[in-house]
């Protein structure tokens, strides 16, 4: 690269890089941003490279005499391939647009040196080499690169994986298996097809895409049915936590510690299901117990006990605190509550 900016332009367009803002079209290019220049010229033509090539992004760049960045790639019509190889950086988009059809992709990554951390909608996941994440592109997404790194990044149109993936937005920032089955055959084979995107011809790659694109899809498709494993085991891991409660409501010494002991799970992990239901395992009980309390005092059959007998029935062992918490549960005091009750029930 030349150390006059006016050639670094020309190189640019030589390279891969139009002018005009858009994206270069050849389907078969390779960009070499490390021999010449000054630093501040190799990271400004290296922003110019991804912009044009990726996606709108701001780039941070630690100017360091060593840096550089390479990038060759392989297109066809239905999806582009690429391997990057570059320093340190940090890379940010905070625009929430497509700014054109090229930039409307989901970017497949998969890590073959170094490691990165991808943030996308509050969740990160850290890459490492062999791991597998997907972002959408259009969208904020912040990736940090700790040193030196290497990957493959497939670009695939938005409106495809949303056609193959029921709840491809729930798949972004997350990491993936491909130790084994379907995405260890995803990761194969990206490493296979970006070998020989020099050596195929248009109709090759063609099918490779698709295959490429179906393999994505499978990986993304295995994520999901997890997802769908998981929340039957958290379903089934809460009704057990909430039976146990139920049976041992008058238990006035019942807490997390012996729900935990009893169905195996531990208390923290049961409060993290219960935050579903915006509550926790001891409200939940309190509440219960209010609401036993409520039914039993609202009975004619009980109406021979006293309200502190239906407290101490069900678990309440501090009547001051029962009355406040039963008014602020049902805006009446326990007394009111159960004459209004029997009033209703004998006119």
């Amino acid at each position: 690269m030349s150390k006059n900016p006016t050639n670094i332009a020309s190189n640019c367009e030589r390279t891969g890089v139009a002018l005009n803002g858009e994206p270069f079209e050849r389907s078969n290019l390779s960009i070499d941003v490390s021999a010449e220049g000054s630093i501040s010229q190799r990271i400004d033509f290296w922003r110019e490279v991804i912009l044009r090539l990726f996606a709108d992004v701001q780039i941070s760049a630690v100017q360091k005499a060593d840096f550089f960045g390479r990038v060759r790639q392989r297109k066809s019509d239905k999806l582009r391939i690429s391997e990057i190889h570059a320093a340190e950086q940090a890379v940010d988009r905070r625009y929430r647009q497509a700014r054109s059809e090229y930039e409307d992709k989901y970017f497949a990554v998969l890590m073959l040196e170094g490691s990165q951390s991808v943030e996308q909608d509050g969740k990160i996941v850290t890459l490492r080499p062999g791991d597998f994440a997907i972002y959408d592109a259009t969208r904020p997404h912040h990736l940090r690169f700790a040193q030196s790194w290497r990957e493959i990044v497939v670009s695939v149109p938005r409106s495809t994986l949303n056609h193959l993936v029921i709840g491809m937005e729930n798949c972004t920032a997350r990491p993936m298996n491909t130790s084994e089955g379907v995405g260890n055959v995803m990761r194969t084979f990206l490493k296979g097809m970006l070998s020989q995107i020099s050596h195929v011809s248009e109709n090759e790659m063609l099918m490779l895409s698709d295959t490429a694109i179906t393999l994505i899809a499978m990986t993304l498709g295995n994520l999901q049915q997890n997802d769908v494993v998981q929340s039957r085991l958290k379903a089934m891991t809460l009704m057990r936590a909430k039976s146990f409660v139920l049976e041992h409501l008058g238990d006035p010494e019942l807490n997390p510690d012996k729900v935990e002991r009893a169905i195996g799970v531990s208390s923290r992990y049961v409060n993290k299901l219960f935050e579903a239901e915006d509550t926790s395992l001891m409200r939940y009980v309190w509440r219960m117990r209010l609401e036993r309390c409520a039914e039993e005092l609202a009975t004619p059959q009980f109406s021979f006990l006293r309200v502190s007998d239906v407290a101490l029935r069900w678990g309440f062992n501090d009547m001051s605190h029962f009355s406040r918490a039963f008014k602020e549960r049902f805006n009446t005091s326990p007394r009111e509550w159960r004459n209004r009750a029997l009033q209703k029930s004998n006119p």
